[in-house]
């Protein structure tokens, strides 16, 4: 459940069985219990014909608070916070409902079923509305000393840089999220529609190179601080973003090299779940919630 978009996905035995995408703010209209019966109408429809849902997990956007999983995030998803949506939404389903940090969703999916299967330390960044961080270790969400999840995208990497929602200035987010790109492409293409600029991107376009690889010292300047304070296996990028890293990544490496016996030789790799990665990791947040993690 994203800023822009929300999108659904039936898991059965670890297969997608169906699946949907859906505009966050038409969910959104209306009263909380408005907004809540939508949601459930969605899951609903998109059930196979005899099934019923074992259980439902959200992985949303920003702040919230844990273990409750109540939503806190009125910058980029203000029709679901501050409400609880979980306990409503499993009152109309009958069933039970986990909600977590969306990249905590996005990283356990790939952790289970993608990129990140047999990985003991993993990191995951989403590039989207905003920027998203998780850390697993050995399938498990790192968290902080409140037991809530860190928001590493508004780490100040720029000083005297823009001014962010969250109060600081120069927050990776404002850097290198998509209306960030958006912005940079709409300079050498003359519109902010990235499906045109990874079209022309394909076609060879020379001025989009310059502007992606200004992008990717962006992404690699909050990367390589995760990196040198958490040393994971494997750095995954998700998000509706990470379809450009072939074109970002060497901007990226130049900002995440370091000489040799300094560098732990990160790997960094794009989601292997496509966009519905975020989707299929909420369907296993109940089975991590309930290890106590």
């Amino acid at each position: 459940m994203g800023g822009t978009g929300t999108r659904l996905a039936v898991v059965v035995d670890g297969n997608v069985v169906a699946e949907a995408e859906v505009p966050t703010g038409e969910l959104g209209a209306g009263t909380p219990a408005e907004r809540v019966s939508r949601v459930a109408a969605v899951v609903n429809d998109l059930l196979p014909e005899g099934y019923r849902p074992e259980g439902v997990g959200i992985g949303a956007s920003g702040p919230m608070s844990l273990p409750s999983g109540t939503i806190s995030n009125p910058d980029t998803l203000p029709w679901f916070s501050g409400f609880d949506l979980g306990g409503m939404l499993a009152a109309e389903l009958g069933a039970p409902v986990v909600i977590d940090n969306d990249a905590v969703a996005w990283a356990l999916g790939e952790h289970h079923f993608g990129a990140g299967r047999g990985c003991e330390r993993l990191l995951l960044v989403t590039l989207g509305t905003g920027i998203g961080v998780a850390f697993l270790d050995h399938g498990r969400p790192f968290r902080d000393r409140h037991g809530q999840h860190p928001e590493c995208g508004h780490l100040p990497v720029q000083p005297g840089g823009p001014n962010c929602y969250c109060g600081l200035i120069g927050c990776w987010e404002m850097l290198a999220n998509r209306a960030s790109l958006e912005v940079r492409a709409s300079e050498a293409t003359g519109t902010p529609d990235l499906s045109v600029a990874y079209d022309l991107l394909q076609a060879g376009h020379s001025g989009l190179g310059a502007v992606l690889a200004d992008y990717g010292h962006a992404v690699g300047r909050g990367l390589e601080l995760l990196n040198v304070a958490y040393s994971p296996d494997v750095a995954i990028l998700a998000g509706s973003v990470s379809r450009f890293l072939p074109y970002f990544a060497l901007g990226l490496d130049k900002e995440i090299r370091r000489r040799p016996g300094f560098s732990n030789g990160l790997e960094v790799v794009e989601s292997a779940l496509g966009p519905y990665g975020g989707a299929m990791g909420a369907s296993v947040l109940g089975r991590v919630s309930s290890q106590g993690t």
